[in-house]
């Protein structure tokens, strides 16, 4: 659905956008599990920086995430387990349901415990697959890419890197507090309104997207609500 009014995509924001990039410094911690027993133990115990790293931040690490497994420890669980049903069930729950990091760990333990519940033994690692517990900080810079009006907007995002897309996208639900506000949406709402566009925006299942996926589909929304803005990119 396109917006009822018709916008004019050259009228300038009252505040620029400022597109940013960041990059992480992984740190190990020195702890890993060998088994899924292990795993649910340091869980509950870790601090709430390692578990969003495993669940969001290692998206930008070298080795894209497998599509089918949004977090690391759905994708151990397929790897180095080899349990296809573990992997599947921690891949099917959104961290953005949850209000906070706690109740987010709470529902994965949840899941955890009803497995191992039933299992007549625990899973272990193969050797060398172990799951070793990181944490990261995170550094970021201002870009050289401001977007005045919603056409720059639409050139800045298919120049940036995926990795500024996962800063305004993802690291803006934790820093505004808001699990369904990102840095695009918010922008666009405080200068130019634009409601549908914005709900649309809001909507997007993203855990489950890459960030190609993602930054594609917030262009192909753009043009879907305002018109052809600018080249599509992919």
């Amino acid at each position: 659905m396109k917006q009822t009014e018709k916008f004019d995509p050259n009228l300038p924001a009252k505040d620029p956008f400022w597109f940013r990039e960041c990059f992480l410094m992984p740190m190990p911690l020195g702890m890993k599990a060998v088994n899924l027993r292990e795993l649910l133990h340091i869980l509950r115990e870790v601090d709430e920086s390692v578990l969003y790293y495993h669940l969001l931040q290692s998206r930008l690490t070298a080795t894209q995430p497998v599509v089918e497994y949004p977090n690391e420890f759905a994708l151990w669980a397929a790897t180095a387990l080899q349990d296809s049903k573990l992997a599947e069930k921690l891949s099917s729950f959104d961290p953005f349901d949850y209000d906070n990091m706690e109740q987010v760990r709470g529902a994965m333990v949840d899941i955890m415990e009803e497995y191992l519940w039933d299992l007549p033994s625990v899973p272990w690692a193969r050797s060398g697959f172990e799951f070793h517990f990181c944490e990261a900080s995170m550094v970021v810079i201002r870009s050289e890419i401001p977007a005045n009006t919603l056409k720059d907007f639409c050139q800045g995002l298919g120049k940036v890197g995926l990795d500024s897309v996962y800063y305004h996208f993802f690291e803006a639900r934790r820093r505004l507090g808001m699990r369904q506000i990102d840095d695009f949406s918010y922008w666009m709402e405080a200068n130019f309104g634009l409601p549908e566009l914005v709900e649309a925006i809001r909507d997007i299942d993203g855990y489950f997207y890459t960030l190609r996926e993602i930054r594609d589909t917030l262009l192909e929304l753009i043009h879907q609500h305002l018109g052809e803005l600018c080249g599509h990119t992919k």
